[in-house]
C-alpha cells in the first residue's frame, strides 16, 4: 500500500468531516499506526473457534514442492503414491476436475516427475515451505476455524500458495520468504486465543459465584 497516495485521497473527506484542514502527513502516520494495530487485533470469532485455535499446534517444514499435473495422469500417480509416502515426510494429493495437485518433499518431486508425461505437467513450484496446524478433532464440525487461520495470515500480508486438510491437520504452503511471518502470526494468535478463552472462563466462573448480598437467598 502506498500510504502517501491513500492519505491524499482521504484528505478532502477528512477535512470536510472535521471542519478544518487535515495535513497529509498526519493522515499518513495515522494509517501506519492503524495498520500496526490491525495486525495485533484478533478477528471476530466464536468461542468454539477460539477454543480450537487455542488448542492448535503448529510445525514448520522447508524444502517443500507443489506439482500440478492434468488428471490424465491420475492412475500413474496413484500407483506411485504408496512408494512416495514411505520416503516423504508428508505428501498430499488433491484432484479437482482437470488437475491434480501434489504437495510433497522437494526430494520426492523427481519420483513424481519420472512417472508422469511431461506434456501433462501444468506447473512445478519448488523451494516452498509448509506449516502444519494440528487441531483437536472438533475442527471437523466447527465452522470458521480455517477461515480464521487464513484471515489472520491475509491480515498480516501472507500469501497462501496452497492449503489442504487431512483429518485434524491443516497444511498451509507459503513461499520461504513468508514462512517466518506466517509461523509467528499463527503462534501469536494461538497465544491470544488462549488468553481470551482463559479470560472468558474466569469471567463466567466469577459470574457463577453468588455475591455476599445474595447468598442468603440460597439457604
Amino acid at each position: 500500500m502506498n500510504y502517501s497516495k491513500l492519505a491524499r485521497k482521504f484528505k478532502p473527506v477528512l477535512s470536510t468531516i472535521s471542519g478544518f484542514e487535515v495535513s497529509e502527513s498526519s493522515i499518513k502516520m495515522a494509517l501506519i499506526r492503524l495498520r500496526s494495530k490491525i495486525r495485533e487485533t484478533p478477528l471476530l470469532a466464536s468461542r468454539d473457534v477460539l477454543s480450537i485455535i487455542a488448542n492448535t499446534r503448529v510445525e514448520a517444514k522447508t524444502g517443500v514442492a507443489v506439482v500440478i499435473v492434468r488428471s490424465t495422469q491420475l492412475k500413474d500417480i496413484i500407483d506411485t503414491m504408496p512408494e512416495i509416502s514411505l520416503k516423504a515426510r508428508f505428501a498430499i494429493m488433491i484432484q479437482s476436475g482437470p488437475a491434480i495437485t501434489i504437495v510433497l518433499d522437494e526430494e520426492a518431486t523427481s519420483d513424481i516427475l519420472r512417472i508422469v508425461d511431461h506434456n501433462e505437467i501444468i506447473e512445478v513450484q519448488r523451494d516452498l515451505a509448509a506449516i502444519t496446524a494440528t487441531s483437536p478433532r472438533e475442527i471437523m464440525w466447527v465452522p470458521g476455524v480455517v477461515a480464521y487461520i487464513t484471515g489472520v495470515l491475509a491480515q498480516n500480508g501472507v500469501n497462501i500458495i496452497h492449503i489442504g486438510s487431512s483429518y485434524t491437520d491443516t497444511v498451509i504452503v507459503v513461499s520461504k520468504k513468508d514462512l517466518l511471518r506466517a509461523f509467528n502470526t499463527l503462534i501469536k494468535h494461538i497465544e491470544l486465543a488462549r488468553k481470551l478463552i482463559s479470560r472468558s472462563s474466569k469471567k463466567l466462573q466469577e459470574e457463577s459465584i453468588p455475591h455476599e448480598s445474595s447468598r442468603g437467598l440460597n439457604y
